[in-house]
C-alpha cells in the first residue's frame, strides 16, 4: 500500500519537474526573441522624437517596450513616461 503512494508521489514530482522545465524553456525562448530585436531599437523617443543619449543614466531611465509578435520596439524618454503616468492617473480619477 505504501509502495503505491510512494510511486504516485514520485510520478507527480516528475510531472511537476517536467512542467517547470518546459516553462523555463518557453521563457528563455521569449527572451531570446526579444534580444534578437535589439537591432530594431529606435534612435529617439517613439513619442517626442528626443534623441536617445548613449549614457549609462539614459540606459537606466529610458523605457524599452518590445512586442515580438508584431516585431515592434518602442523607446520612451523619462518625460514621456511621466506624461503617460499622469494621463493614466487623471483618467482613473474620473
Amino acid at each position: 500500500m505504501a509502495d503505491k503512494k510512494h510511486k504516485k508521489k514520485l510520478k507527480r514530482a516528475a510531472k511537476k519537474k517536467k512542467k517547470e522545465k518546459a516553462q523555463a524553456h518557453e521563457t528563455q525562448e521569449r527572451l531570446k526573441k526579444q534580444m534578437n530585436m535589439f537591432d530594431k531599437l529606435p534612435k529617439a523617443c517613439s513619442t517626442c522624437e528626443k534623441d536617445f543619449p548613449k549614457t549609462r543614466e539614459a540606459h537606466m531611465s529610458w523605457r524599452v517596450v518590445v512586442k515580438p509578435e508584431k516585431e515592434k520596439v518602442w523607446l520612451f524618454c523619462p518625460d514621456c513616461q511621466e506624461k503617460a503616468k499622469e494621463l493614466v492617473e487623471n483618467n482613473n480619477e474620473v
